[in-house]
This record gives C-alpha cells, sequence and structure tokens, in this order.
C-alpha cells in the first residue's frame, strides 16, 4: 500500500482552508505532508490551522502568479511518491486518500489519476 501522499493546496484567500483540514484529519491513511500555496493568506492563521488539526504542513506564500504556478511551487517542494491536488473548498470523504493510493498501486504506469466531482447542494442537503 502507498502511504507517502503528499496533499497540495493551492489557496487563495485561505477562506476555506479549515474544512478541508478537517477532512484530511479525518482521512483512514494521512498524507505524509500538507503543502499549502498560500496566496493573499495569513500565514500565522494557517500554521495555527495545521497545527490545531495535528498535520505536517509546509506552507509556502505566493507573492504572485497564476493558479498553475501555485500547482508547480506545491509539485517542486513535495516529497511524497505520490501527489495529490485538491482545491481549499473541498469536502473529502474519510476514504479518499486511501482511494488514490489504491488507484496509483494498481496502475504503476500511470502517471495521473483524476477524481469524480460530486456536487453537494446545500439547501436540500443532498448530492
Amino acid at each position: 500500500m502507498i502511504s507517502n501522499v503528499s496533499v497540495i493546496v493551492p489557496s487563495l484567500g485561505c477562506e476555506y482552508l479549515k474544512y478541508l483540514l478537517i477532512g484530511l484529519r479525518d482521512q483512514t491513511i494521512l498524507p505524509k505532508e500538507v503543502i499549502v500555496v498560500a496566496k493573499n493568506c495569513n500565514l500565522k492563521e494557517v500554521e495555527k490551522l495545521c497545527n490545531f488539526y495535528s498535520l505536517n504542513c509546509l506552507i509556502i506564500e505566493q507573492k504572485c502568479g497564476s493558479f498553475t504556478d501555485a500547482l508547480n511551487m506545491g509539485k517542486r517542494e513535495a516529497s511524497g511518491d505520490v501527489l495529490i491536488f485538491v482545491d481549499e473548498d473541498v469536502i473529502l470523504p474519510p476514504k479518499w486518500i486511501q482511494r488514490y493510493a489504491y488507484y496509483h498501486r494498481i496502475f504503476p504506469n500511470i502517471a495521473g489519476i483524476s477524481s469524480r466531482d460530486v456536487y453537494f447542494d446545500l439547501k436540500r442537503k443532498t448530492i
């Protein structure tokens, strides 16, 4: 089983980061590291959140550039065998990392695996 996973999170404003970190903390397989590429964020607050949720975070300040630049910044710093990119406004199912690790194990020659988006209607509380 692959357990050396880096999760890369580009964030603009860090408004929803807390909820993603809760989801990462509650995974069946914890990430080796969470790389937060923060633009227009209070870095001390991001650090507090990472510590509060007991996650090994590397926080990188992005002073300029695009979303793609943020992804590349995170990728350069990642040390995991598997890199997972995720937006900060995602609510993660508990086996999210476990599923990625499984697919990378059974398809070792595949470079990229994409998830299926599920949209949750907050008003109706349905998928």
